[in-house]
């Protein structure tokens, strides 16, 4: 048995803290790799019983999936572009606010939207310094052409992305091109519709000025570089399926073999790398955090931490039972990124 524990009380918490450091901005949810981990549908329930109206995603299937669900009124934004006609068609059919990075795609999007008698709403997408999608803020002829020249659009926001990881100089300057575009974009008489920059990485990392909206989602797991008062979601449970005694000398591992200094009772969990545990840890630690040995779901047993020996493996750990009370069949919790754990079941506590 093993399965993802997902935590609302955790995620409800982390959203009261996203909405008081957005100031007032409006909350754009971000669901995409489903919804970190999180369970795209179960995370956009929890969000709209909040008071989020908005929300992103990175698949036309997704959007799809939402509309089914009963995300009827929501506006819903495709973070990515795509000129795919079969792409266009799907966020056509789901309702979706499109990305637009380049003319081709605007163009792609316009012709379909043309052939449907209708107008294909999009977000313009500024490129400021990642390099992945968007309109050079150089590029600004090129802009400005898709709100005067391309029929069938309708550009109702603009947006870009910054690096939260970065300083907070290369922030500012990221922040100064973007405005630099919104400004010459309002001297020529253009309205701009909502604007937005920042995910909850720089939400949370960086002194920011307040835009209409801002794009969260990994705030809401918590699992933000730095963690700002914001609580982890989400913990791996496991049964123990096999104990045993090792003797003194036994080596355990392949690649990172323990060799044990004394008698050992072993427990093994069916938990590994596929299920995304250490999976985000380039040293694979020894002492893992937050391991916590259980008699049944709803009852801890006096106990602690569990060591791991060995490395860990594919689908298997072995973790060191020796100065524990916990046996074959017990319930082990282990702390793992839900967005490592896609293959997991998930269980909403």
């Amino acid at each position: 048995m093993k399965h993802l524990i997902v935590e609302k009380e955790k995620m409800r918490h982390n959203l009261t803290l996203t909405r008081d450091r957005a100031r007032g901005a409006a909350l754009i949810g971000v669901l995409k790799g489903d919804a970190y981990g999180l369970g795209l549908l179960e995370t956009a329930r929890l969000m709209r019983d909040a008071g989020v109206r908005r929300f992103a995603v990175s698949e036309p299937s997704e959007g799809a999936l939402l509309r089914r669900a009963g995300f009827t009124d929501e506006e819903i934004l495709l973070l990515r572009s795509t000129a795919d006609p079969a792409e266009i068609e799907a966020l056509l059919d789901a309702g979706l606010v499109a990305t637009v990075v380049s003319r081709d795609a605007a163009l792609a999007l316009s012709g379909l939207a043309e052939r449907r008698s209708t107008v294909a709403e999009a977000h313009l997408k500024i490129d400021t310094g990642i390099g992945r999608y968007g309109f050079l803020p150089e590029e600004f002829d090129k802009i400005l052409s898709l709100y005067r020249y391309i029929p069938n659009l309708a550009l109702s926001g603009v947006y870009t992305h910054l690096n939260a990881h970065a300083r907070p100089k290369a922030v500012a300057e990221q922040m100064a091109r973007f405005r630099g575009v919104l400004t010459r974009l309002q001297a020529e008489g253009v309205e701009t519709g909502l604007i937005h920059a920042a995910g909850s990485g720089a939400l949370f990392r960086h002194d920011l000025p307040k835009l209409d909206a801002v794009r969260v989602g990994l705030s809401v797991s918590g699992r933000v570089p730095g963690r700002h008062g914001l609580q982890p979601v989400g913990y791996l449970e496991a049964s123990v399926t096999e104990v045993r005694w090792l003797p003194k000398g036994a080596r355990v591992g392949t690649s990172d073999v323990h060799i044990c200094r004394r008698s050992t009772r072993v427990g093994i969990l069916p938990v590994g790398l596929a299920d995304g545990f250490t999976a985000e840890r380039a040293d694979r630690p020894r002492l893992l955090d937050r391991v916590q040995p259980f008699r049944a779901p709803s009852a801890r047993t006096a106990g602690g931490r569990a060591r791991v020996l060995g490395n860990v493996g594919l689908h298997h750990t072995v973790i060191d039972l020796t100065p524990l009370s916990c046996g074959l069949g017990d319930t082990v919790c282990l702390d793992v990124n839900p967005l490592f754990a896609a293959r997991l079941p998930k269980l909403y506590r």
